[in-house]
């Protein structure tokens, strides 16, 4: 389902419907506010989808207004770490806004380490659509940008999506988002604004754009590869799937204590000539596996021999390097001592108890405590790296030590 200023359109059928002929439909109040806007939409989804809807898993396709940009390089942060580095900057790419927030970001890899825009959503905002869908006996699974819906993983491609509100211009390149303007019309009046957007304009010369103004040019877009790395899922929608998961879970173990149960009512007897015919064969086969079994021997031995050196704890200093330089920027690191996965640091900062709190809570460090206390804002911290375990390491190959 896609909104496109006071309609929303289904894709899959190509019919639309006015928020304000589903409200009359629906006999709905119009209200102000974010959750009237929920209301409204999943008002319209239901008048399209009519009778069925209830066999419908949807996804939202909302303008890009409803969504914060944030444009970050992240040298050296590899692609499972992206989210989670993103999450502790949090406060410092948007400073304004006290509230929890929903994060969707490419972790694919590129050819060069280019900057890439990270999408923020209001998980208050998330709830609202989830909870307005649902009171309409509708399954709203995710929610995306409807921008994003032609997102290409094979090229660069610009598009400009204009309604009655903004303009937004996107780039991306092999599906990931690179760049994204977001401007009012009523700031087009203004010189900077125009040469802002003329800039990237310039920038984009030479890739292919494409300008959509009006829901017929979604409905040309439609396809069966959409940009699912910016998805945004609702909690609503994540309880239930962990509900279905867990179901089937115990779907699993009841059909297991059935088959169990049959197991054990099979009579003794064929149970019995069925472990001699198992045994005659594991006989023959052992007998087949002599030489496998000498070389695994080998094998082991060998393993034996050099497991000191092959499962010898690795620091990881590069990463707790980059993490500690995130989390204690900008304050100052005067020395940092690292022994056997302990590391020692000493610096200054005017908060301290911050610092320690936000080592704490990375899930890289363990056991941070201040090892004495702080004199004139100086701090002393221990911590140790929680993928590093020298005593059990020393345990298993050196017990006598």
């Amino acid at each position: 389902m896609l909104v496109f200023e006071d309609r929303v359109i289904d894709l899959e059928s190509g019919e639309t419907r006015a928020l304000h002929q589903a409200e009359e439909e629906s006999g709905s109040n119009r209200t102000t506010g974010n959750r009237a806007s929920a209301d409204q939409i999943a008002a319209a989804c239901q008048s399209l989808l009519g009778g069925g809807h209830k066999e419908h898993t949807l996804l939202l396709l909302l303008p890009p207004t409803e969504f914060v940009a944030t444009t970050q390089a992240m040298p050296g942060v590899t692609r499972e770490n992206l989210v989670s580095a993103l999450r502790l900057q949090t406060e410092t790419l948007l400073p304004s806004y006290e509230g929890s927030l929903s994060l969707a970001i490419s972790s694919a890899a590129m050819d060069r380490d280019d900057a890439r825009v990270a999408l923020w959503i209001a998980d208050a905002s998330l709830s609202h659509y989830f909870d307005a869908f649902a009171e309409k006996a509708m399954f709203l699974a995710a929610v995306m940008p409807r921008n994003l819906l032609a997102i290409s993983k094979s090229s660069s491609y610009q598009l400009i999506d204009r309604d009655a509100q903004a303009a937004t211009r996107i780039l991306q390149r092999q599906g990931v988002l690179l760049r994204w303007l977001h401007v009012n019309n009523i700031d087009f009046q203004q010189d900077e604004f125009v040469a802002q957007w003329e800039k990237g304009e310039q920038e984009a010369a030479g890739i292919e754009t494409q300008t959509i103004a009006s829901e017929a040019g979604y409905l040309a877009l439609v396809q069966t590869n959409k940009g699912n790395d910016y998805c945004f899922f609702p909690q609503g929608a994540l309880d239930v799937r962990k509900k279905v998961e867990k179901g089937r879970k115990v779907v699993f173990a009841a059909a297991a204590a059935v088959v169990l149960m049959f197991l054990m009512s099979v009579p003794f007897i064929g149970q019995s000539l069925e472990f001699r015919t198992l045994a005659a064969r594991l006989q023959f086969q052992s007998s087949l596996s002599i030489d496998a079994r000498r070389d695994q021997a080998v094998v082991v031995n060998f393993e034996n021999e050099w497991g000191p050196l092959n499962d010898f704890p690795e620091q990881r200093l590069r990463e707790a390097m980059f993490t500690l330089q995130n989390i204690l920027s900008p304050d100052a690191l005067s020395s940092m001592e690292v022994t056997d996965g302990l590391i020692k640091i000493q610096g200054s900062s005017v908060e301290p108890q911050s610092i320690l709190q936000r080592l704490e809570q990375d899930p890289l460090f363990t056991e941070v405590i201040f090892s004495r206390a702080t004199n004139n804002l100086r701090y002393y911290i221990d911590l140790r790296l929680s993928t590093v375990n020298f005593d059990g390491y020393m345990v298993r190959y050196f017990p006598d030590d």
